[in-house]
């Protein structure tokens, strides 16, 4: 017998619930996944039936990939909405950056049009200009407003941009005066805002040396909670808990760590050296999930905190795996 919705949501501990939910944007199309995009779809549309689909987010797929999903209308009418995060083209100056996003936001805007009510490009993630690494945060503030324009030029109610910066010692200033001009530019957002901005961080990939430390993750969550704007990460967080991983050659972050961090940063107001002992944490029965409370060794955070920070700071993760995450937790138990 298939466990009803009401009934198969009352069996998930709440504050798992909290920590996990819509946590997955399912980015099958790459590395190391590299589905052909029928596959990936499949997957997809396979998972937002199961019951873990609690945990399942956006499907991630580049904006110059938006045309091939015309033969999915059909599945697209007939199910609830499809919700979208594409990869811009981006660019390594502003000109170039700029010049690329007017081209997107039309293939988005015909690709909204197309299929309104039944599928939509909510977010964009997409590299901030290297040229502006080096810049001051006025001159950020000012092609943030360029963006902006450029957005409302295309008539796009709302797209929130995600924009990556590497995480590294040398970039360590140019996220927080980055942290600090998106902060200035949401402030200035109409309510419902029709556009706001966060920090992309990379938390893996396939290589070493594509495995941020600790301390840049650290850095990253802690300045962008001191700004007060969110964050999104890709990218390395398959497992719940820090570990090596053979393939790669080296440890990789957890999700449990890096979102739990977050929660704790937000609800705690730690620094960054208290972020960085949660992020090295790599015994998962330390991670523990309480009626109404998520804590980490004898810290703990409550829901509306968890809540708070999942809505506030960090948002989500593209993984190629949905299944990957589910069978670990699946294997402590806790689904």
């Amino acid at each position: 017998m298939e466990t009803t919705e009401s009934a198969a949501d009352s069996l998930i501990n709440p504050s798992l619930r909290a920590l996990l939910h819509d946590i997955v944007d399912y980015a099958g199309l790459f590395p190391p996944a590299d589905l052909p995009l029928d596959e990936a779809m499949h997957n997809y549309m396979q998972y937002r039936q199961e019951y873990e689909r609690w945990m399942l987010s956006r499907f991630v797929i580049p904006v110059s990939r938006l045309e091939e999903l015309s033969s999915y209308s059909g599945q697209f009418r007939q199910n609830e909405p499809f919700a979208f995060s594409v990869l811009g083209t981006g660019g390594a100056t502003e000109g170039d950056f700029l010049s690329a996003y007017e081209s997107d936001l039309a293939v988005i805007d015909a690709f909204d049009e197309h299929h309104a009510g039944s599928a939509q490009a909510e977010v964009m993630e997409v590299r901030l200009p290297a040229a502006l690494l080096t810049a001051e945060t006025s001159a950020i503030e000012t092609f943030l407003d360029a963006v902006d324009a450029a957005t409302a030029r295309a008539g796009i109610a709302k797209l929130d941009l995600f924009l990556e910066i590497p995480l590294a010692p040398q970039t360590h200033d140019a996220i927080e005066r980055f942290a600090a001009a998106a902060a200035e530019f949401n402030s200035r957002q109409p309510l419902p805002a029709r556009t706001t901005i966060g920090l992309k961080m990379r938390c893996g990939g396939v290589h070493p040396e594509d495995v941020p430390d600790v301390e840049h993750v650290a850095h990253a969550i802690v300045a962008c909670r001191d700004a007060g704007i969110r964050m999104k990460a890709t990218a390395g967080l398959h497992h719940p808990v820090r570990h090596h991983d053979d393939d790669v050659g080296t440890m990789m972050h957890g999700f449990f760590n890096v979102f739990g961090a977050a929660a704790m940063a937000s609800e705690h107001n730690l620094d960054e050296e208290g972020v960085r002992t949660i992020l090295k944490e790599e015994n998962a029965e330390n991670f523990q999930f309480h009626k109404d409370a998520f804590a980490w060794r004898d810290v703990r955070c409550p829901i509306d905190g968890v809540d708070h920070a999942r809505e506030s700071l960090l948002t989500s993760f593209g993984s190629c795996s949905f299944e990957e995450p589910v069978d670990d937790l699946q294997d402590l138990d806790l689904m």
